[in-house]
């Protein structure tokens, strides 16, 4: 069940319906959980999502929400492990649609998928002329 906001992403887990917020807060907790820099966020998802990448992804977008709106956090990280037992492929897809589309943070991270793509050719590039591919 998608938000009308962007970055956000309304599911049912953990027996109820809870929000997660894909903003810099979410970006912060993210980079923890997986150990990594914010230039190393790339390197995560060279292979795709893994189940500890997809894990650390929930977790951290329902962290940054509840926090932000000082919800009571009535789980871990592998609570939210075990609730993902109960995920479906759609939801997972939402999951990662909604993370890629919040547009917080730059191509390069997101998971080598372009968004808005312009093709420019050499004589583009050197005068500015930017044409939509086509």
């Amino acid at each position: 069940m998608k938000n009308k906001k962007r970055s956000y992403l309304t599911t049912k887990i953990g027996g109820k319906n809870r929000t997660m917020h894909f903003s810099m807060n979410f970006w912060a907790e993210f980079t923890d959980v997986m150990g990594v820099s914010l230039e190393q966020i790339g390197e995560v998802f060279e292979n795709g999502v893994s189940f500890k990448s997809l894990r650390a992804i929930i977790y951290s977008g329902l962290l940054a929400n509840d926090m932000e709106n000082d919800n009571a956090v009535d789980y871990n990280l592998y609570k939210v492990g075990q609730w993902m037992d109960e995920f479906t492929s759609d939801q997972i897809n939402d999951v990662v649609n909604t993370m890629m589309q919040s547009r917080i943070l730059g191509n390069d991270i997101n998971m080598g998928i372009e968004r808005n793509t312009i093709a420019k050719d050499k004589d583009d590039q050197e005068s500015g002329n930017d044409q939509p591919a086509g």
